[in-house]
């Protein structure tokens, strides 16, 4: 087995890695210094393995993924995902397919479009109406969430699973631009619960 996963500190390659941890596989970690990370992209050696100059990009054997949470997918299908996937009879199969997803394809357009115009954009290319628009939906985002949390620790009844790792990314690009200060109150305890976990200790390490 031979996995490499590229990485940049708040990137979306740290829900990877967070799943690669707790699924306890071997693989090599290639962190991209944040002051180096655009100029790295655009190298040959990386565009010939992500043409998109985006991160993460995994490589197992022969085979090169670069979205994250089809990384995952990925990965918890090829590999003995435990307890992080729950078996397709069970009934938290459904929920958790959707959580896993939800992180990503349902929050992550309203979330980034907020991020860029209030936080990463030069202040003369934000636009206050696109941040507004992306602060209105991600509320929406962060309820539905709430909501389907409810009184439980985790997404899924069975426990953590990998949705929270997926969920939880978005949170913490949230948290990242004080945009998390209005959530519901369980999504705020659901957050501070998932960073105690050993595992966002270790990686969250690597952001420094």
């Amino acid at each position: 087995m031979t996995i490499t996963l590229y990485h940049f500190p708040q990137s979306r390659s740290l829900r990877v890695a967070w799943l690669l941890e707790e699924m306890g596989l071997e693989y090599t970690l290639k962190t991209i210094p944040a002051a180096t990370a655009r100029e790295y992209a655009k190298t040959p050696e990386y565009q010939a393995i992500n043409l998109l100059g985006k991160y993460p990009t995994l490589i197992d054997g022969d085979l090169t993924m670069v979205e994250s949470v089809a990384i995952m997918d990925y990965l918890m299908h090829k590999y003995d995902a435990g307890s992080l996937k729950p078996d397709v009879s069970s009934p938290d199969y459904g929920p958790f397919t959707q959580w896993l997803h939800f992180g990503e394809s349902g929050m992550g357009m309203y979330v980034i479009m907020l991020f860029a115009h209030s936080y990463l954009l030069p202040e003369e290319h934000r636009s206050a109406r696109i941040a507004e628009w992306g602060r209105a939906e991600t509320h929406k985002c962060l309820e539905f969430l709430a909501s389907g949390l409810g009184d439980k620790d985790y997404l899924c009844t069975s426990g953590f699973t990998a949705a929270d790792i997926s969920v939880f990314y978005m949170l913490y690009l949230l948290k990242i631009i004080r945009q998390f200060d209005d959530a519901p109150d369980n999504l705020k305890a659901y957050f501070d619960r998932l960073k105690q976990k050993p595992v966002w200790q270790k990686i969250s390490a690597i952001e420094a």
